[in-house]
Order: structure tokens, then C-alpha cells, then sequence
């Protein structure tokens, strides 16, 4: 895996909102595997990759799906 696929995978689970410690804990690696793949020193398994993306999809689908805050009503009493 290049430098710049770990770029991407770090990239991607940033817009999910997850911390490398969440996404670790989810796909069932250490933290510190997590973060040699996203700096390009470790050369994971195609399996591993798509785990990992299934991983930050599912998250994103659990964003998409939350009810939205209500909106503050700053006139109320």
C-alpha cells in the first residue's frame, strides 16, 4: 500500500468523525497498527483494507441515519 492510500484511509475516517482509537477498536487492530497503515509504514491485506472500509461505511450510515438535533429556539422563555 502507497503513502498515499494511507492518506486516503486517514482522510476517511476523519469525515466519519472517528478517532484512530474508535476505528482500531471497531475493526479489532491496535491503535498503533491503525496509525502505521495511515503513515504508510505498514502493508496491510486487501481483506484487511476492505474490513476497514466496511468499518468506516458503517459509520458513516450510522451518521446519515441519527435524528438531527433539534434546532435551539433562542426566544424561548
Amino acid at each position: 500500500m502507497s503513502q498515499m492510500s494511507g492518506t486516503v484511509l486517514r482522510t476517511l475516517r476523519e469525515r466519519t468523525g472517528l478517532s484512530a482509537r474508535e476505528v482500531a477498536r471497531r475493526a479489532k487492530v491496535s491503535e498503533s497498527y491503525l496509525s502505521r497503515v495511515e503513515s504508510g509504514k505498514a502493508n496491510p491485506s486487501d481483506a484487511w483494507l476492505g474490513f476497514v472500509a466496511s468499518v468506516l461505511s458503517d459509520a458513516l450510515i450510522e451518521q446519515s441515519t441519527e435524528p438531527a438535533a433539534p434546532a435551539s429556539d433562542d426566544n424561548a422563555p
